[in-house]
């Protein structure tokens, strides 16, 4: 894997973020070898639980501008891309999910903690989920997932404000299970990927499954409804005004825009 490094330890498969000279940037390539991942680990009976971890000074700044300015969606359209099929495997991953992340989760990097079902974060970590002020909208099912976490109240004010947020308040909303010093996370996350490798594998995988239940049709609508929100978005002016102005480091102008 190009973008991953992967390590099987016991029952626990490591998986690191691999690119850490492009932050950690999700491009199609990412995608696609997450998705490979998942369904290798799905097949594996070896594997029990999936320990997440990045290398270099962030977990992920999220997505690629450049590549989705230069044209992010197929003749599919935004459903037939890497990324909603990444998104599919995902949120049907039957196996434990344990993250540790540092550094920056931005966009992406901090909504895919959404599908992870312990996250373990430095106290220095920035969080951010900048998508309206790039002139997009949130993904990966974040409108529905976050709210469910985080409240309303909490979710509305991260995901319109767009503002960046530490790693206290990603526990208040329900992103992050716990804020720790450094090498207390990461041993915190191994340790509990170890409680959870040594556990019944099938009734961890049934619970699991059970606590989805709750959330899966109106998750369902969500990412879809994300998807199309998102094809839309990108065919407009916004977005390429706000790219743009990311790219160039400049303050975007928006006051054409109605």
């Amino acid at each position: 894997m190009s973008t991953f490094r992967t390590r099987l330890d016991g029952h626990i498969l490591h998986l690191r973020f691999g690119a850490p000279g492009a932050h950690n940037l999700m491009r199609d390539e990412w995608f696609a070898d997450l998705d490979a991942v998942l369904h290798d680990a799905t097949a594996n009976p070896q594997v029990r639980c999936l320990l997440l971890s990045a290398e270099g000074k962030s977990f992920s700044s999220g997505g690629d501008l450049q590549a989705f300015l230069n044209g992010p969606f197929p003749e599919g359209g935004a459903m037939d891309t890497g990324l909603a099929r990444c998104l599919q495997t995902l949120e049907g991953f039957a196996k434990p999910i344990v993250a540790c992340v540092h550094g920056a989760a931005i966009g992406g990097g901090a909504t895919i903690l959404l599908h992870c079902d312990f996250v373990y974060a430095e106290e220095g970590t920035s969080f951010q989920f900048p998508f309206t002020r790039i002139g997009i909208v949130p993904e990966l099912g974040s409108t529905v997932l976050l709210a469910q976490h985080a409240g309303r109240r909490l979710a509305t004010e991260l995901l319109l404000l767009a503002r960046p947020f530490d790693a206290a308040t990603a526990v208040r909303a329900g992103l992050a299970s716990e804020a720790l010093p450094a090498p207390e996370a990461e041993r915190r996350a191994q340790e509990t990927a170890a409680a959870l490798a040594a556990l019944p594998p099938a009734a961890l995988r049934s619970t699991k499954r059970l606590l989805r239940r709750a959330v899966e049709p109106a998750y369902a609508r969500a990412w879809r409804d994300e998807c199309q929100a998102l094809e839309t978005r990108f065919a407009g002016a916004e977005v390429q005004e706000a790219c743009s102005a990311f790219l160039a480091k400049r303050a975007p102008d928006f006051s054409r825009f109605s």
